[in-house]
């Protein structure tokens, strides 16, 4: 039997200061801290329908994994992010879920409106395209999936910028992998995302 997928759920430990600079700097570390806290909760609980068909993995940073014990009932496994970028850590992850033999997909904690559908949509996409992106109005991705290990894919990048999903899409073209994107989404990375997801009825 083939085993499930992977769902690599990147998350910070939420300490002022350390997570959410950007909105930060508009709302004040403390608040921005406390919201993203709560998002890391939505997302998880977003996803628990998945389980036991899904491995949620706690993909974590920023503190000891003792640090994040009070969402352990919500993740099957914690796991540390290697040191680098973003690109390098993302890449660790999927080649950690490969070696198991598993597809995988990548998913953040700042992207509260992701819910189990967009996943499971994303693995069935998997079962026809070899990658699949979730893009965000910013030119980045709230999620990305493969369901093979695929050469240089995180590559040639430009991560956190308008063009990381544009160049990530012509990497996985150059590299010869076939690729679908889902419906978009927002994620929440300044005041004003706050107030678009607040006016949405989504606020905490």
């Amino acid at each position: 039997m083939t085993p499930g997928p992977v769902l690599l759920v990147f998350l910070k430990y939420p300490e002022p200061g350390k997570v959410k600079t950007r909105l930060a700097a508009e709302v004040g570390p403390e608040r921005a801290a406390e919201l993203y806290h709560g998002w890391i909760g939505a997302v998880l609980r977003n996803v628990q329908s998945l389980r036991p068909a899904v491995r949620v993995v706690g993909y974590f940073d920023g503190a000891p994994a003792e640090r994040f014990a009070e969402w352990d009932d919500l993740v099957d496994l914690w796991l540390e992010q290697p040191g680098g970028g973003l690109g390098d850590r993302l890449a660790a992850g999927f080649h950690w879920a490969f070696d198991q033999g598993r597809p995988v997909l990548a998913i953040g904690t700042d992207c509260p409106e992701l819910t189990a559908g967009h996943v499971t949509h994303a693995l069935t996409l998997l079962g026809e395209f070899e990658v699949v992106f979730g893009p965000t109005a910013d030119g980045g991705y709230y999620l990305v999936g493969a369901r093979r290990r695929i050469p240089a894919f995180f590559e040639r990048v430009r991560w956190s910028s308008p063009h990381t999903l544009t160049d990530h899409l012509v990497q996985t073209h150059h590299v010869g992998a076939s690729s679908v994107l889902l419906p978009g989404l927002a994620d929440i990375d300044t005041a004003a995302d706050l107030r678009a997801y607040e006016a949405r009825g989504k606020g905490l």
